[in-house]
C-alpha cells in the first residue's frame, strides 16, 4: 500500500508546479438590476454551472462575490457566455448505473440556474450540466423551451431480469421542434447527441427559416474549458506535536513524545474543474524520538530482563485525501480537508547506556499506526501562501477495546503548516512575450 501511495505521489511531483488557483479573465457582469459591469472574472472552468462569480473592477481592485440569482448574464471576453434562466430539468435523467431508476419516468421542475449559451440567435441552445446527466435547452420563435437531456433506466426484461434502456428520445424531440424547418428538420435526422451536433441543427434553423436568415452568434469553439484539471504544488514548513505513548505497552498509556518538532516537504492539489475541490498528496519529514524497553533475555530464576533503550529517527509521512475551497473577501479561500496517512521511520537510531542496539520492532512499536478515521485539515489561503491546521489519531498502545482504538486511539498528532505555491499559473492566459519581461 506505501509502495502505491508514494507511486501516486511521485506521478503527481512530476508534473510543472503551477502557482494560484484564481485565474482573472476580462469580462463583463450584467446584475439583476440591468446594470453592467466591465472588469475581470474568475474563469472557475465551470462544468457544472458556478455556485458564485468573482468579480473585480481592476487587477488591482478588491474582489466581489456574486450569486447567481444576483445576475442576469456572465461573458467572458476571450469566451464561455453564460445567463440567468429558469428553465425546466427533468431531475429524473440519470446516467449513472449505479443511480439508474427503475421504469422510465420524468421529474420536471422549473429551477433558475446559471445556464452556458452554446447558439445565441433566433432559435438558440444552452447547456446545463448536472450529477448524472447533460442537459441541453433549445429555444425558438413562438415555441416553448424545449430539454433534450441524457438519461438511461432499468426496465424489465422477459425473463425477469433488470437491464439497461436508452430513454433518450431526443432525435424525435427535434423532429417535432423543427418539423416546420425542412433544413432543420433534415440536420436533425444525423445529428449525434453533442453540442456540436445539437448547434448544427439550431443553425440550420436560424440560417434557412428564421426571418434574418442568418446563423447566430456561436459559442461553441470557447464553450470547452481550456484546462479541465490543474496541477500546482509547492514547499511546506512548520511545527508537529506529537502525542504518542510507548508502542510496546510498557509505560501505562504515558506519552513519551510530547514536543514540538519542526517537519518540511512538498505537496500537490491536482484541482478539479470548478476549482473549488482538489486531490491532496503530501511526503514530508519530521524528527523523532522516543523511548522504549527492549528485551535483554531470560535469565532463570529472575525472568525477562528488560533494558530502557532512547533512539532517535526521521519520520517520513505521505498523504493523500481531498480539499475543499470556499471563497472569502478580498481573494481569500478558507480550506477543508480531510486524507489518510502512512508512516515510516528513516534511519532510527537505538542505544542503551551508549551501546548501539539492533531491532526488528515495526513503525506501529516504534511510533503508532493511524486510526481509520481520516485526519482533518483547517486552513486560510491567501495568494501563494496556505496557513492550516490538521490533526490525526493513532491506535492505542496495549488498549483492550481493540474496536475504539482502530476507530479513535489515545494518540494524536498536530500540525500546524505554512505552504508556499510555485511556479506560474497555467489558468491564466500567457501574457505576450513583450509584458512578460
Amino acid at each position: 500500500m506505501l509502495r502505491r501511495l508514494l507511486l501516486l505521489l511521485a506521478v503527481f511531483f512530476c508534473y510543472t508546479f503551477q502557482g494560484r488557483a484564481q485565474a482573472y479573465e476580462p469580462g463583463l457582469l450584467v446584475r439583476a438590476s440591468g446594470d453592467t459591469l466591465r472588469g475581470e472574472i474568475e474563469n472557475g472552468f465551470w462544468v457544472e454551472p458556478p455556485a458564485f462569480i468573482r468579480f473585480r473592477t481592476a487587477a488591482n481592485a478588491p474582489s466581489q462575490l456574486f450569486q447567481p440569482r444576483q445576475l442576469r448574464a456572465v461573458l467572458f471576453a476571450q469566451g464561455r457566455y453564460f445567463r440567468y434562466e429558469v428553465l425546466p430539468i427533468n431531475h429524473a435523467a440519470e446516467t449513472n448505473l449505479a443511480k439508474l431508476p427503475r421504469g422510465n419516468y420524468f421529474d420536471v421542475k422549473m429551477d433558475s440556474v446559471l445556464a452556458e449559451v452554446l447558439v445565441d440567435g433566433p432559435a438558440g441552445l444552452q447547456r446545463v450540466v448536472r450529477p448524472g446527466a447533460v442537459h441541453y435547452f433549445l429555444t425558438a420563435p413562438n415555441q416553448p423551451v424545449q430539454e433534450l437531456s441524457d438519461r438511461k433506466y432499468l426496465r424489465m426484461s422477459q425473463n425477469g431480469s433488470w437491464e439497461v434502456a436508452d430513454g433518450n428520445n431526443y432525435l424525435n424531440q427535434l423532429a417535432l421542434y423543427f418539423g416546420s424547418c425542412p433544413a432543420a428538420a433534415q440536420a436533425a435526422e444525423r445529428a449525434p447527441f453533442t453540442a456540436a451536433g445539437l448547434a448544427a441543427v439550431v443553425q440550420a434553423y436560424n440560417a434557412t427559416c428564421s426571418p434574418a436568415k442568418q446563423p447566430g452568434r456561436s459559442w461553441l469553439a470557447t464553450a470547452r474549458p481550456r484546462r479541465r484539471v490543474s496541477l500546482q504544488g509547492g514547499v511546506l514548513a512548520g511545527a508537529r506535536y506529537n502525542r504518542v505513548e510507548n508502542g510496546t505497552g510498557f509505560t501505562s498509556g504515558a506519552c513519551v513524545d510530547c514536543q514540538v518538532r519542526p517537519f518540511g516537504g512538498l505537496y500537490a492539489e491536482l484541482f478539479q474543474p470548478s476549482r473549488t475541490a482538489a486531490v491532496y498528496g503530501e511526503l514530508s519529514v519530521s524528527s523523532f524520538s522516543n523511548q522504549l524497553l527492549y528485551y535483554n533475555g531470560y535469565a532463570p530464576g529472575a525472568g525477562p530482563s528488560y533494558i530502557p533503550v532512547d533512539y532517535r529517527a526521521l519520520l517520513g509521512t505521505a498523504r493523500l485525501g481531498l480539499r475543499f475551497f470556499y471563497p472569502l473577501p478580498h481573494e481569500n479561500q478558507f480550506v477543508v480537508g480531510f486524507g489518510f496517512e502512512m508512516n515510516r521511520l528513516i534511519r532510527a537510531r537505538l542505544s542503551a547506556t551508549g551501546a548501539p542496539l539492533t531491532t526488528e520492532l515495526s513503525t506501529r512499536e516504534l511510533f503508532a499506526d493511524p486510526t481509520i478515521l481520516p485526519n482533518l485539515t483547517l486552513g486560510w489561503r491567501t495568494g501563494h501562501t496556505t496557513l492550516s491546521l490538521d490533526g490525526q489519531s493513532y491506535h492505542s498502545s496495549g488498549s483492550t477495546n481493540e474496536f475504539l482504538s482502530n476507530l479513535v486511539g489515545s494518540n494524536f498528532a498536530l500540525r500546524l503548516a505554512l505552504s508556499y505555491r510555485l511556479g506560474r499559473n497555467h489558468d491564466t492566459v500567457a501574457p505576450p512575450p513583450n509584458e512578460a519581461r
